[in-house]
């Protein structure tokens, strides 16, 4: 082995990074050690193997050597040199993700690629289990009864984790029992028979792994349930091929009000990051049931819907103003660090994604903020004279990057000849911002965007937002403007920017619509404003 080769040989096996070399036909020449940890294999069963039957899922192969023939024929590479986000396989045939960088060069007559990938499965898990948090949240902040949120809930709370199964159990005061009250999971007949299993059930203190939860009043784990004596449903989750499994407490001042149930495919391992997050989410659902517990027996008298909305609103002030307390110092704090040139460009681009993170909770509180100062009537105007244009192509200018990285075509005709208005300048661009963003997120991938302008009769002024995106059920047209509403079609967000917005066009003395012929068919929404001059 000649110095230089050695040399090479010394950085690959001290990278902390996956290193991977291949030639040009797809084959591994190198693999370095931290790839050998990450993936399964040695560097004597990766090398001379190809690069695609390794360590790519099946569905992107055909991708990935289409990808290698285009390069090799014409110099073209779209991900060459950029950093993507892409599945992995490991040897024993699990998935994962990982961060990816591909780089090629000549050695001698020979076209090499090498590839630097990062295993990121943490960081994604992490990411979930925060927006689980907000989301469930949310959650119970928008919903009268836990029935109406459960099945949300659970969902939720399973996808932060490669959960298959969850289920929710309450206490039941009266006989002193845990009954069934929901459940999620992936589409199967095995499961759905395991959920029928569980609500034909009452557990007492100590019965199963509810039972035992509650009880205890700590969260338990157990590796292999189909080993377990004292678990009741055994056979029917052996039949639906669950093996691990994870339950939580509902606790509230020390009370247990009820559990939640995890299953999956996999055996269960301690996860202490998992217990830190269902610590946090067994207090809210479990404050959530004591409080629908007690508007509960408020129902019994003529209060019942005053008092429910009051604990709502109690709610969602409280938990902004807790959310939002301690994010302006670590904003400052990320954001400060991050634009050090002396630190490692790995600790920036990690301080650059808290800022993200912190700005996008942020965001989410100053809604919820909005939302409670709607509902009590105190959300204030600063009004003045302001052109309408100006504020429209501010807003423009906020997402235009996610328009360009959806790959999205965004026309403007502004035909409107009056557009100076009386009106609250960041309170309009927030309305545009919203409707934008909204046309945005439900836009596929080379879809449109139009914005129009016109004055459709002497002192107003109309703006058409459409897209090209996934539509709206007719039906649905007027509850997407309420709080926390979501469609099948549409689940993405928390369901407040059009409930806000709708509310700040009416405080201005105007009104907005939605239209849309149905399911992919794109949506349209008008905004009508009185000039006000």
């Amino acid at each position: 082995m000649g110095r230089h080769e050695a040399l090479n040989r010394a950085i690959l096996d001290s990278a902390l990074d996956c290193i991977i070399t291949m030639d040009s036909r797809g084959i591994v020449q190198e693999f370095n050690p931290a790839a050998q940890r990450v993936f399964g294999y040695t560097r004597e069963e990766a090398v001379g193997h190809e690069l695609a039957e390794l360590i790519i899922p099946e569905p992107l192969r055909a991708r990935h050597r289409a990808g290698l023939a285009r390069y090799l024929q014409t110099g073209e590479g779209p991900v060459l040199g950029k950093r993507i986000e892409i599945g992995a396989l490991h040897k024993n045939g699990g998935e994962f993700l990982v961060e990816l960088a591909i780089t090629a060069f000549d050695l001698g007559d020979t076209k090499m690629f090498t590839a630097y990938l990062r295993d990121i499965t943490a960081r994604v898990r992490d990411e979930r289990r925060r927006s689980a948090q907000y989301a469930v949240a949310a959650l119970l902040a928008g919903s009268l009864t836990l029935s109406e949120a459960a099945t949300k809930i659970l969902e939720t709370v399973a996808h932060s984790g490669e959960w298959a199964y969850a289920g929710i159990w309450v206490v039941e005061a009266q006989t002193d029992r845990l009954l069934y009250r929901g459940s999620w999971h992936e589409a199967d007949a095995a499961l759905e028979r395991f959920s029928l299993s569980s609500h034909a059930l009452e557990l007492r203190p100590g019965e199963g792994m509810p039972g035992r939860v509650w009880s205890s009043a700590k969260p338990l784990w157990i590796h292999d349930i189909t080993l377990e004596k004292s678990f009741p449903r055994a056979n029917d989750a052996s039949s639906a091929g669950l093996k691990g499994a994870f339950a939580f407490p509902l606790s509230c001042e020390g009370t247990v009000n009820g559990v939640v149930e995890l299953f999956s495919h996999t055996f269960a391992e301690p996860d202490p990051d998992l217990l830190e997050m269902t610590d946090a989410l067994g207090s809210q659902i479990g404050l959530f049931i004591q409080r629908r517990q007690i508007a509960k027996e408020l129902q019994r008298q003529k209060e019942r819907a005053e008092a429910a909305n009051a604990a709502k609103d109690r709610f969602l002030a409280t938990l902004s103003h807790e959310l939002r307390t301690p994010l302006t110092p670590v904003l400052m704090w990320a954001g400060e660090v991050a634009r050090t040139e002396s630190i490692p460009f790995d600790l920036r681009e990690g301080l650059e994604m808290v800022a993200r993170n912190v700005q996008l909770e942020a965001r989410l509180i100053d809604d919820l903020l909005d939302l409670t100062r709607i509902t009590h009537g105190k959300l204030i105007l600063d009004r003045e004279l302001t052109d309408a244009h100006d504020l429209l192509a501010h807003a423009i200018e906020f997402v235009k990057p996610e328009i360009k990285a959806g790959d999205l075509e965004l026309s403007l005709d502004l035909q409107a000849k009056d557009h100076r208005l009386n009106g609250d300048p960041a309170r309009l661009q927030q309305v545009f911002w919203n409707v934008l963003r909204n046309a945005r997120k439900f836009t596929a991938k080379g879809g449109s965007i139009s914005v129009r302008s016109h004055n459709e009769k002497p002192g107003s002024i109309v703006f058409e937002i459409a897209d090209t995106g996934a539509g709206i059920p007719p039906e649905h047209l007027e509850s997407i403007f309420d709080a926390f509403s979501q469609l099948e079609s549409r689940p993405e967000g928390l369901g407040l920017g059009l409930a806000i917005s709708k509310a700040i066009v009416e405080r201005h003395g105007g009104s907005v619509i939605a239209r849309s012929e149905g399911l992919g068919t794109g949506a349209t929404f008008t905004i009508s404003l009185p000039l006000g001059l």
